[in-house]
């Protein structure tokens, strides 16, 4: 397996390109691991092609090394780590690549397969001028299309030399071959590799990673209770507000650099005893709660999992997603929401090590216990090292003037637009020490564009205004200068979810096809187990007339639960009322004689037999 053509970049003459011959210690096959899952599905719901998860990465080749000596180095770095060679194909499928061994199913029957030797195309390329940046463009030239994962080794390389010695390597790397964990430890490798140095073996590889997680007794059972209690505490959506036109391309991303929010959230976090991750969370789901209305957030956290043994020195992805509900609560302020949320970060990175398949099956079941789809497209990536800023200005963030004097150092800027993301909102650190480098992108079909760039300085405005006064929630939208989204009438809110009750009852009457049907908002605090799930009063009701087929709450659950798929509008009622005829009016429904009533989740538990 090769890697594609070299990339043209002007500025830049093309040498003739070198081929790097590789023979590692080992070839196989193996199920993926948890991590590599999670970017093999975000990888599938894209368009083939699509270059979204690949990574532009340059290393600087110090010293007098020459090309022959960097050319080593790149095969004795894709030696030493077997996910550079590895290829993502069904089980089954292109059988004789590498040793391998038979693998069994994974992530859609998928395997990673680790092909033990091979051969890699490297380009090289001369500079007449600043070879670091041209480097980086080329980087970002080998990375513009994507990667064939079944057929193509996860990199793509080159060298940039200036007079005929070698100054870059720059690269281009699969997101299933390498996380930023991964890419530091290559970068901490690469200078010793080009030196010569005979590095020890990495004590784990994806491979026995696999294994490990398919033990008789794999990791994640704690994780999978701190992903159900958080699913029971969680809205079902953020985004539970009518759907708008969509800007073309549909998700947007702005960025920002700002000395001065980072000072303030230095200050903040040695005040209240957090880290300044804790900070950017808990403020970033603030703004989000103001914007969509909500006193409690769900954002799915991304872990790197590196604090577990074994996965610290391991290339390959390893991050998984955790779920972080932070509580809102009218009447407490932003500092009471920064104890608590740091409390949820903190045990959020504690349990990211989990199965996807049994997390996927309690959201499925919450999901059907809720009577909605479990939208959790909501992210926070903090990439920064050790989730920690090095370099800040020397500013004391009690000088106000000083503060407000490094403001004036803040840059806002537009990232790019994409057609197709998996996420709704999606917030995120950069790596920069010396600044808080923060980004937002928002899907517009929810939020418009430009509330990205306003949640940028909303963030920072929110954190500096932090510093010198308390900030009661319920003013985060005015503070931040946000418009809280609004929701016709009709629009109610049943426990953590807000419903859109005139398309609920159309939802039922739609799934069961039929007008004789009505949704309505019901009491039933007086009724164990019979509210939203979150341990609300209220309840949506379900009434129609029974008929074939739609003779249970059973049936009918399910049909409703079909309709509602992907909606973040509608929730199915929490309970079911099958009558034997309609009543005279609207408003009769209640009084209407009743053949079966229940939930429709646990048949044996919450369905009541009536007049049979």
């Amino acid at each position: 397996m090769t890697a594609s053509p070299p990339a043209q970049v002007t500025g830049l003459t093309a040498l003739p390109p070198r081929t790097v011959e590789f023979r590692g210690a080992r070839g196989g096959q193996a199920v993926l691991t948890w991590g590599q899952q999670g970017i093999w599905r975000s990888t599938r719901w894209l368009d083939d092609g699509d270059p979204y998860f690949n990574l532009a990465w340059t290393l600087p080749v110090t010293g007098a090394a020459g090309l022959d000596a960097v050319l080593r180095a790149v095969g004795r770095l894709v030696e030493r780590h077997e996910t550079l060679r590895t290829a993502f194909a069904r089980a089954g499928e292109g059988a004789g690549e590498g040793d391998g061994e038979g693998g069994e199913d994974g992530e859609e029957d998928t395997v990673q397969r680790v092909s033990r030797e091979g051969r890699l195309t490297v380009g090289v390329y001369e500079a007449a001028a600043k070879p670091m940046s041209a480097a980086k463009e080329l980087a970002a030239a080998l990375a513009a299309t994507g990667f064939d994962y079944a057929a193509e080794l996860p990199i793509r390389c080159a060298v940039v030399c200036q007079r005929g010695r070698p100054r870059v390597l720059a690269l281009a790397l699969s997101h299933l071959a390498l996380d930023g964990w991964s890419l530091n430890m290559v970068a901490a490798e690469w200078p010793r590799l080009v030196a010569g140095e005979d590095l020890p073996e990495p004590g784990r590889q994806p491979l026995d990673q696999a294994a490990f997680e398919r033990s008789d007794s794999p990791p994640g059972g704690q994780a999978l209770w701190h992903w159900r209690t958080g699913l029971a505490s969680a809205p079902r959506s953020m985004f539970d507000f009518p759907m708008r036109e969509p800007e073309e391309p549909r998700f947007v991303r702005h960025g920002m650099d700002s000395p001065a929010a980072a000072v303030a959230a230095e200050a903040l976090a040695a005040r209240h005893g957090v880290t300044t991750s804790s900070v950017l969370t808990v403020a970033s789901a603030a703004l989000l709660a103001a914007v969509t209305g909500h006193r409690t957030a769900a954002l799915q956290l991304i872990v790197s999992n590196r604090h577990h043994p074994g996965m610290e020195a391991m290339a390959g992805p390893a991050a998984q997603d955790g779920l972080c509900v932070i509580e809102l609560g009218a009447g407490t302020t932003f500092a009471d929401a920064l104890r608590h949320g740091h409390r949820r970060t903190m045990a959020t990175y504690r349990n990211g090590h989990y199965d996807p398949a049994l997390v996927h099956a309690a959201r499925e079941a919450e999901a059907w216990d809720r009577g909605a789809n479990i939208d959790l497209d909501a992210f926070f990536n903090d990439v920064r090292q050790a989730g920690r800023w090095q370099g800040l200005p020397p500013v004391d963030p009690g000088d106000a003037a000083a503060l407000a004097a490094l403001r004036g150092r803040t840059r806002t800027f537009f990232v790019g637009a994409y057609s197709k993301v998996k996420a709704r909102i999606f917030f995120a650190t950069g790596p920069t020490p010396s600044t808080c480098e923060f980004y937002v992108l928002v899907d517009t079909a929810f939020l418009p564009g430009d509330v990205a760039g306003r949640m940028l300085t909303g963030l920072e405005e929110l954190l500096v205004r932090a510093v010198s006064e308390e900030v009661p929630l319920d003013r985060v939208a005015k503070v931040a200068g946000l418009d809280p989204v609004p929701r016709p009438s009709g629009w109610t809110a049943i426990g953590h979810d807000w419903v859109d009750l005139p398309a609920s009852e159309e939802l039922l009457r739609r799934a069961c096809g039929t007008d004789l049907a009505a949704v309505v908002v019901e009491d039933a605090s007086d009724e164990a187990g019979a509210g939203a799930g979150d341990g609300a009063a209220a309840r949506l009701t379900g009434y129609l007339v029974a008929s074939p087929g739609l003779d249970t709450p059973e049936a009918v659950h399910s049909a409703v639960m079909r309709a509602a798929a992907g909606r973040t509008d509608v929730l199915a009622p929490h309970h079911y009322v099958l009558c034997a005829a309609p009543p005279a009016g609207p408003a009769g429904w209640p009084a209407c004689p009743r053949l079966i009533e229940g939930g429709g989740r646990a048949p044996s538990s919450a369905m009541t037999v009536l007049g049979r």
